[in-house]
């Protein structure tokens, strides 16, 4: 086991002490250092295997949302076989979530399983392939219709379940000159919704092209943008591409933009660029996450002089961007990596709400899930496997007492065992 050490202030060592880690603060006489174990052993963790298929969501440490697909014959798609939760606990108990009212022939057509806020949410696609329903669900109470588009398609990662409003975009507002529609009604009409569940509201914001993926953070938004020097438009029932006549977005400042990240409010203006090269750290922007309380990014990032001239996937350390308004830059978390020469190369992290962290990582023909433990600063190789295991998709409980990954496709658990070298 490796311990790095950092400076800490005697503020923040104060602090550690109250929370119960002194055990890690080292009084020296040149000053005070903190420290941060990195056990590169054995690992403490007991791997349960469920048997069980299929992937899913934490719903909180003592429920693990499951979702079972089945292949259409003849096709590459898939089909709901069901929902169902079970407690880590008891890996072999799997109990079947009751989706009625929902008609069973449409329960099969459900899709984008996610957990927010204690809260199962999924769409359902109507027969027609041509809209959908979105729906939330409470553990032993009926799923419930949340929003409902005639025309388009709704998805679990537009809804913000605590701040209680549901994302959407319109070109109306474009045609208008308009960023947002500022009034509910006005809302309701721009971005039309069949339904809507009260109290939730609609956030509509002006549709940009540019805009290629978002991240809903409480009431600021993460937006991938890319401005194309061609775009593809219909004309006499066929495509043809022709240049942007839509010049690169200007940042507040003044300065043009053609691609990046950016902040943005619930009135579509611009907060801040997220800028993924700085001078100290560079991020991966492929592993870039939310936290579950929508307020920081976190990423695999590289320092300044790690892995000498080498150029990886991802990188060895893991960064952090508060997402504020007010920040501009990403901080380091941890490092991962033994030294900066390691090529140490993270990917698919998963953050819990005790700012822990998970990550998978492929060397050398293995691939090793790492955990970082925010409240001891902590990091360990919980799992490790030949990289023919296909070893995948980690994901953290909220309290961070459990995390689940799959390993040729069946569902695994980790327990950390308590037991420290």
């Amino acid at each position: 086991m490796m311990r790095r050490c950092y400076s800490y202030n005697s503020r923040w060592v104060i602090l550690l002490i109250q929370h119960g880690v002194a055990g890690l603060v080292l009084t020296l006489a040149g000053g005070l250092l903190g420290c941060v174990a990195i056990s590169h052993g054995k690992s403490n963790y007991e791997v349960i295997n469920t048997g069980i298929k299929g992937g899913g969501c934490w719903l909180d440490d003592q429920h693990f949302v499951v979702e079972q697909r089945v292949q259409i014959p003849g096709t590459l798609d898939s089909e709901l076989d069901g929902l169902y939760v079970l407690d880590p606990a008891q890996p072999k108990v799997l109990k079947p979530i009751d989706l009625s009212p929902i008609e069973p022939t449409q329960q099969r057509q459900i899709r984008d399983l996610t957990c927010q806020q204690e809260t199962i949410l999924f769409d359902v696609m109507a027969p027609d392939q041509t809209s959908n329903q979105l729906y939330t669900l409470k553990l032993g109470q009926p799923p419930v219709l949340l929003a409902e588009r005639s025309k388009g398609f709704l998805g679990p990662r537009i809804v913000n379940v605590k701040n209680q409003y549901v994302l959407s975009f319109s070109s109306i507002l474009k045609e208008r000159g308009e960023e947002y529609s500022a009034r509910p009604e006005a809302a309701k009409t721009d971005c039309p919704l069949s339904y809507l569940r009260p109290p939730y509201r609609v956030v509509c914001l002006r549709h940009n092209r540019g805009t290629k993926q978002f991240w809903v953070a409480n009431n600021i938004l993460v937006t991938k943008y890319l401005w194309d020097e061609t775009i593809r438009i219909g004309q006499e029932g066929a495509y043809k591409w022709v240049p942007n006549p839509e010049p690169p977005l200007r940042l507040p400042e003044g300065t043009e933009l053609k691609q990046g990240y950016l902040l943005r409010d619930l009135e579509n203006r611009i907060v801040t660029q997220v800028k993924i090269e700085q001078p100290l750290y560079q991020i991966d922007r492929i592993t870039m996450t939310i936290n579950p309380q929508g307020d920081a990014l976190y990423a695999a990032c590289f320092k300044a002089g790690d892995h000498g001239i080498r150029r990886l996937t991802g990188g060895g350390r893991i960064c952090r961007f508060a997402v504020d308004g007010v920040n501009r830059e990403w901080t380091e978390v941890v490092a991962v990596q033994q030294s900066p020469q390691d090529p140490l190369s993270l990917q698919y992290l998963d953050v819990n709400r005790a700012g822990d962290v998970v990550a998978l990582q492929f060397r050398r023909g293995a691939r090793t899930i790492w955990k970082h433990t925010a409240a001891t600063h902590r990091v360990d190789k919980v799992r490790q496997a030949p990289s023919s295991a296909d070893l995948g998709s980690p994901k953290l409980s909220p309290t961070g007492q459990w995390v689940s990954f799959s390993e040729q496709g069946t569902l695994h658990f980790l327990q950390d065992k308590g037991v420290r070298p």
